[in-house]
């Protein structure tokens, strides 16, 4: 315990991870000082209500073209097709004018009652013809209003940008820890203990006494992860105050409101009941396997190169590269295998289908910790059987 101890001190004191932590704070702050601008302005700002009275107006035009025509018309059957095209967008209409009037209130949850009556509307005429996905977002969009509002709660001003603390924490705080630029920055710490202590030639070409080199490496890891994860624990405390504080902090069972992003059929709703309570905490929580992910990727190859930022350029380069490159096809249908596609955990909480849909979070859980512990064993055979020479 000692010496662990004595890693964690090390690892916190140190002049390159102090000035990395206090690099990725002030970006933090800065980003959260714009993030803490309240979006309670949204709902009623002018491109809200601009957006359904330019609907709203479109819908006027059918009635008014239908009208018209059926002026005109003097065939039975197709009278009766425009009395019921008629007939349904004066609903739609109706609704479309209910709908700016509580804009202009300010009545969120009126607005979000008016807007499942539309999407049942749309549901009931183009449901049974549509064969694109317009009629699985409807019944999905459908779904997300009835769980807000069979759990009691006051709708968000829109789903995808929620301003309250649970919804904020991961729409806005979670993408930027999992970001390529800060994967990066934390392997720039956890990653290269191991190396560090192999540039003293001392340290690799003689054994002290007392110092067991396998339990040092993976001491090492462990502060350095616990250390990281810490970090991380903390300052996702101070964001969420902040932002609650400013903008409220919200219901902990708050529908996520979470999707899957395909190339081939674009955004798709997936797991959009989640609560906002569950998915924060579980997202910070996987972290904890990124983190010690990085740390023995990066022991693993110390224990080869020798050389602390050689060891940051390989893995930046891994992790920048798979960024450019993970949306090529042949890469894709690989996909589930590439340990660097399960870095980021509101993708894995969307329920890919690229990876494994709902499993995927805890298919990524088990193989990041797996692979960690995979790469330990294997930095440990390395230094067990290297020829050092032994000082007493």
């Amino acid at each position: 315990m000692k010496y662990f101890k004595f890693e964690l001190k090390k690892f916190i004191l140190n002049k390159r991870n102090r000035y990395l932590l206090a690099l990725i704070s002030s970006l933090i702050v800065v980003y959260s000082i714009y993030t803490t601008i309240s979006f309670s302005d949204i709902f009623g700002d002018n491109t809200t209500i601009q957006g359904v009275q330019t609907t709203e107006k479109s819908v006027q035009d059918n009635i008014k073209n239908t009208e018209d025509t059926l002026k005109t018309t003097k065939v039975k059957a197709e009278l009766a097709d425009l009395n019921d095209s008629l007939n349904y967008y004066l609903q739609e209409d109706n609704i479309y004018q209910k709908q700016i009037a509580v804009i202009n209130a300010n009545d969120i949850n009126g607005y979000y009652r008016l807007q499942k009556e539309v999407d049942q509307l749309l549901l009931k005429q183009y449901g049974n013809q549509s064969s694109s996905g317009q009629d699985k977002f409807l019944k999905a969009e459908i779904k997300y209003i009835k769980t807000v509002q069979e759990r009691k709660l006051d709708f968000e001003v829109i789903p995808t940008m929620q301003s309250h603390a649970f919804g904020n924490f991961h729409q806005q705080f979670i993408p930027i820890l999992t970001s390529s630029l800060f994967i990066v920055l934390f392997a720039s710490m956890v990653s290269i203990l191991v190396a560090t202590s192999y540039e003293s030639k001392e340290n690799r070409f003689y054994r002290f006494a007392g110092i067991d080199l396998q339990k040092n490496l993976i001491i090492k890891v462990l502060s350095g992860t616990l250390a990281t994860f810490a970090w991380i624990i903390i300052s996702s405390i101070i964001y969420f105050l902040v932002i609650g504080v400013v903008n409220g902090f919200g219901a902990w069972n708050y529908p996520a409101y979470l999707g899957d992003s395909d190339l081939k059929t674009g955004f798709t709703l997936t797991n959009l009941t989640i609560p906002n309570g569950i998915l924060d905490l579980g997202s910070i929580l996987y972290l904890f396997f990124v983190i010690f992910f990085l740390a023995s990727l990066g022991a693993l190859i110390s224990v080869f190169v020798k050389r602390s930022m050689v060891v940051v350029g390989v893995i930046a380069l891994f992790v920048m590269g798979y960024s450019m490159i993970g949306n090529v096809s042949w890469i894709i249908s690989i996909r589930r295998f590439v340990p660097l596609s399960y870095l980021e955990p509101l993708k894995l909480f969307g329920n890919p289908s690229a990876l494994f849909g709902k499993y995927s979070i805890l298919n990524g859980a088990g193989y990041l910790l797996s692979l960690s512990v995979l790469f330990l064993l294997i930095s440990v055979f390395i230094i067990k059987n290297q020829k050092t020479r032994r000082i007493s």
